[in-house]
């Protein structure tokens, strides 16, 4: 069962070393932590923040690395996106702040890939306490999960309008961007904190434990 270290990544107010260390102070931070790869379909990303360029304040943050990263940043040059930038990986250690600096996180992946994969990253922001934008297949275990939770905003993947829209629809709104943010935390406690994943485990070979012996 899919699980977060719920002790290490915490609920952080926004105003960390790392935002001040890296000038992000006062900034609506639009995060998309983690591989920077070719099955995410990254470039979505930039045409929404092509979309919000009349929103100064908001700056989307790229931390990580991978195999997309050179393609998404010479993108970037040539769209001329002052509202974009990248930072590399950080320590695991810092995993936490990184997390705390986004006012929205963002987890997306490419048409079809939804029903294969389920990125990990999500455990860890929904145990951030941060609300999500997920832009995946309508009905896979990752949209799924996001309505269950009432975590987050789900969009149709590749599609930077609507992704546009449900970012400017939580900046516009702090209360409900609290209350998903709220929302993910206990989900992840209830569902993917360790001590939920060996419950689950326990219940099982309990279960077959019991089969065995009535068998």
């Amino acid at each position: 069962h899919d699980w977060v270290d719920t002790d290490l990544i915490q609920p952080l107010a926004k105003d960390t070393p790392f935002i001040v260390e890296n000038g992000l102070s006062g900034q609506f931070i639009v995060l998309y932590a983690g591989n920077l790869g070719l099955s995410q379909g990254l470039e979505t990303i930039l045409t929404a923040a092509q979309n919000i360029t009349s929103q100064p304040d908001v700056l989307f943050l790229f931390v990580g690395d991978g195999s997309g990263r050179n393609q998404l940043e010479k993108e970037v040059e040539t769209r001329q996106l002052s509202n974009v930038r990248f930072l590399p990986f950080q320590p695991r250690e810092r995993l936490p702040q990184v997390l705390a600096s986004a006012a929205v996180s963002l987890v997306i992946l490419k048409k079809g890939i939804g029903f294969d994969s389920i990125p990990s990253k999500i455990w860890s922001i929904l145990a951030s306490s941060r609300p999500l934008v997920i832009s995946v297949d309508e009905g896979c275990e990752a949209w799924n999960i996001i309505q269950q939770s009432h975590a987050g905003l789900c969009v149709p993947p590749e599609d930077p309008s609507e992704l546009a829209q449900a970012i400017l629809t939580l900046k516009k709104d702090s209360e409900l961007r609290r209350k998903m943010g709220e929302n993910g935390r206990i989900w992840a406690l209830e569902h993917h904190s360790p001590q939920a994943a060996a419950q689950i485990f326990e219940n099982l070979f309990r279960s077959l434990l019991s089969s065995h012996q009535n068998a």
